[in-house]
């Protein structure tokens, strides 16, 4: 939807454009009637998406305006005369529409200015590139396990808990049963999705779909409670609160 403000000083034809613009769908957010109005309207850094100047004004001609005002917003000029079109163009224009105005030079301005203002914006291809790359990680999904003589293959879905203990690192189930890995905790981290699971201290891992409640402890420190809580307790620690608090969104 384009945002207009129109400076007119006849209010006829003010009207008439406003209703031309309003049958293209455009929105008239202003009508000013003279350059004062028009310096007191920059003036409050309103900025529409598209002005529709007469350049002959009661109280002079706009260019005088816009000397000494800096414009970024695109203008259509419109005035019944043809000298200031070399003069107009000097200025941010897109058009120069000459009095009475014709509803197809009305609508080849707007097509103009959608052409060069509004269209689809640049790839930002670095942005890209990175979400692409983001996209692209694997991370692990099952982890094997030996129970007893056998193997056994672990859905990371099910793992609630990665714990270190005794020097040896173990998975522990929603069920609460825990089973010992042949990875260390540092090595299986970079393999996790960090955002399902995060590392609450040097010993411990959580998954955020088992996290029954958060409670504090002491010193600004956290206790994360597990759905299956069969293990000592999980404090989070105190280098890592801002860092859980983010990643628990």
């Amino acid at each position: 939807m384009i945002r207009a403000v129109i400076v007119e000083d006849e209010a006829v034809a003010a009207r008439r454009l406003r209703k031309m613009l309003e049958a293209e769908g455009v929105t008239v957010i202003e009508w000013l009637s003279s350059n004062e109005t028009l310096q007191l309207f920059l003036a409050q850094k309103a900025a529409p998406d598209l002005f529709f100047l007469d350049i002959h004004l009661n109280d002079g001609i706009v260019f005088e305006t816009l000397q000494t005002q800096t414009v970024e917003t695109p203008i259509v000029f419109t005035t019944a005369y043809d000298e200031f079109a070399i003069r107009a163009f000097k200025q941010k224009s897109i058009d120069y529409l000459l009095k009475p105005i014709a509803p197809e030079d009305l609508r080849r301005a707007l097509a103009k200015y959608e052409s060069l203002y509004q269209a689809a914006p640049p790839i930002d291809w670095q942005a890209l590139s990175k979400l692409v790359q983001a996209d692209a990680v694997s991370y692990r999904e099952r982890l094997r396990v030996k129970v007893g003589d056998h193997l056994r293959s672990i859905p990371l879905a099910e793992v609630q808990l990665i714990y270190s203990e005794s020097k040896l690192t173990f998975l522990q189930t929603v069920d609460g049963r825990s089973y010992p890995t042949d990875q260390s905790i540092d090595s299986l981290q970079e393999e996790l999705n960090p955002n399902r699971f995060h590392r609450v201290n040097r010993g411990q891992v959580v998954q955020i779909d088992y996290i029954k409640d958060v409670i504090a402890y002491s010193n600004s420190r956290w206790e994360v409670k597990l759905q299956a809580d069969k293990h000592p307790r999980i404090i989070v620690a105190r280098d890592r609160v801002k860092a859980f608090k983010e990643w628990l969104g």
